[in-house]
């Protein structure tokens, strides 16, 4: 399998390896320790918050539906990501460079690839699953069978993009060390051959054109009738049940939009900058590699996060598991009785109501105005009117002079 640049026929396939990191100085004990500390963070928060959300799940048969079947779908891939990518990072920037060998190279860019695919895919099937739910509620809605269905679905479709076919196939695509993301991955070759070339262009429509494609469309859907019925519909004329769905139903997708939304900035970037050190386009700085990766990886801990914050259910769940551990009482030096990250959420909601509800009331004061402008144009653009107003205009000034004659 071609694999490395063969730099001299004396040195072995590991030796080459690290010496594909050998453009980079090694690095001095304070960068190391900035770079080591808060990925370890990211990657010891994500491990404790992504089992919390599995574990959850798993025990109670009640939470068992078809929108939870997607989050844990989602905690499991950056379990994957805490436990089998970020670790071997921590190694390279500790040793600087590749030490692992060969092998381990070519695992760390397979499951690096296949967990990022697998999240960017689960983030399109959490949209539709919302656009079914609000646009389409007469069509038959996802239940946990077919969610376990299009769970799998994404798993089998992201494991056959990450395996490593063309290294295998060619040798226009090569695994290599990324010195500025600490990670393997595929470096494609100059020229690129056909099968090269097709996979790239698979790639990018599979896991970047289509799910951006149905992400947008169906929250552009989603956006229209969420304001379709917060201007049409009165509440007076909704039942008590329907005010309540239609609650629960913008909530769900507010939650799942920022979910969405903060994870596509996150591994976008990342990913498409990675794409561009893979086919040696520009010279792009190892620092703002390393930059990106971090914050690609800290979606790993966000989403728990937001899910907790904005999910009462969640936020309950998550203070019973951390008041079971003392450890976490003594970290932070509170008991969890309240979620502070819930009491934010609200005062921020509450806040949110109360800047659109003032600009709802300055949108029907402007429309109210413009109401009265336009009645009084349309009586002045009616001809027997004003003729009517100037007659009796003239009758008011003439009536005090008719008066005083008596």
């Amino acid at each position: 399998m071609a694999f490395l640049n063969h730099v001299g026929a004396n040195l072995s396939s590991e030796d080459i390896l690290h010496l594909s990191t050998g453009d980079v100085t090694d690095l001095s004990a304070a960068a190391k320790v900035l770079k080591i500390i808060p990925l370890a963070i990211v990657m010891l928060a994500s491990i404790v918050g992504n089992a919390i959300v599995i574990h959850a799940v798993y025990l109670d048969v009640r939470m068992q539906t078809a929108t939870n079947m997607l989050i844990v779908s989602q905690s499991l891939s950056d379990f994957g990501t805490s436990v089998l990518v970020i670790p071997f990072t921590l190694v390279s920037v500790g040793a600087d460079g590749w030490i692992l060998g060969e092998r381990f190279c070519i695992a760390n860019a397979f499951f690096n690839l296949f967990f990022t695919q697998v999240t960017v895919l689960q983030l399109a099937i959490i949209a539709f699953d919302r656009y079914l739910v609000i646009v389409k509620p007469l069509l038959r809605a996802i239940k946990s069978r077919d969610a376990i269905k299009l769970v799998v679905s994404a798993w089998v479709v992201g494991f056959f993009g990450a395996f490593p076919w063309l290294p295998l196939l060619t040798n226009h695509v090569k695994v290599e060390y990324f010195p500025g993301f600490h990670v393997c991955g595929q470096r494609y070759l100059h020229p690129l051959g056909d099968l090269a070339l097709f996979n790239l262009v698979f790639l990018l429509l599979v896991y970047a054109v289509l799910p951006l494609f149905i992400i947008l469309y169906c929250y552009y859907q989603i956006g229209k009738v969420i304001h379709r019925n917060n201007q049409s519909v009165s509440p007076l004329a909704l039942s008590n049940s329907q005010k309540l769905a239609m609650n629960v139903f913008a909530s769900s997708a507010s939650t799942s939009k920022i979910v969405i939304g903060t994870s596509l900035i996150q591994v976008f970037p990342a990913c498409f900058v990675m794409l561009l050190d893979g086919l040696q386009v520009g010279d792009i700085p190892y620092g703002l590699e390393t930059a990106l990766k971090w914050i690609m990886w800290c979606h790993c801990v966000v989403k728990p996060i937001i899910y907790a914050s904005k999910s009462p259910m969640w936020t309950e769940i998550v203070r019973k598991y951390l008041n079971k551990f003392p450890f976490c009482t003594s970290i932070f030096g509170i008991k969890f009785n309240n979620s502070s990250i819930a009491m934010f959420a609200n005062r921020f909601k509450q806040y949110r109501l109360s800047k659109r509800n003032n600009e709802k009331s300055l949108e029907s004061q402007e429309e109210s105005s413009k109401g009265k402008v336009q009645s009084e144009q349309k009586i002045k653009n009616v001809p027997w009117l004003i003729t009517a107003k100037e007659a009796w205009l003239a009758n008011a000034v003439r009536e005090p002079d008719d008066f005083s004659a008596f």
